[in-house]
Order: structure tokens, then sequence, then C-alpha cells
């Protein structure tokens, strides 16, 4: 059987995102129980969701610059 050869070449260089000089940490939060809506992807610095003015956290992509 034949195998699909992976060109190195092509590859992805994985980006980070960050807030300053932090990396930002990705993480799942589920809002149902606290009135926020669904499920998201947020992210958190040194292990705090980062939350807007209202207290409600930010989804992911809105966090930091990539980098």
């Amino acid at each position: 059987m034949a195998k699909w050869k992976t060109d190195t070449k092509t590859a992805v260089k994985t980006k980070r995102r960050f807030v300053g000089d932090e990396i930002v940490t990705p993480v799942m939060y589920d809002g149902h129980h606290h009135g926020h809506g669904g499920q998201y992807m947020s992210g958190a610095v040194d292990g705090n969701l980062v939350n807007d003015k209202s207290g409600k956290p930010l989804p992911l992509r809105q966090i930091g610059i990539l980098r």
C-alpha cells in the first residue's frame, strides 16, 4: 500500500497570540451558567480570562495580535 509523502517546504508555522509580551492561552469558555450565551473559544493570560468592560470573556479572535 502506498503512503502519501509530506512536503516539508509547505509546512505552516504556528502563530501565537500576544497581549504585550504575554502569550495568550486558548481556553474553551462555557457561558450557559453565567448568562453569556453558548460555548466559544476565549483566551487567558497568566491564568486569568481576558474580559471586556462588562466582565464577559472576549472571543479569542478579539484578543491581542498574531505573531
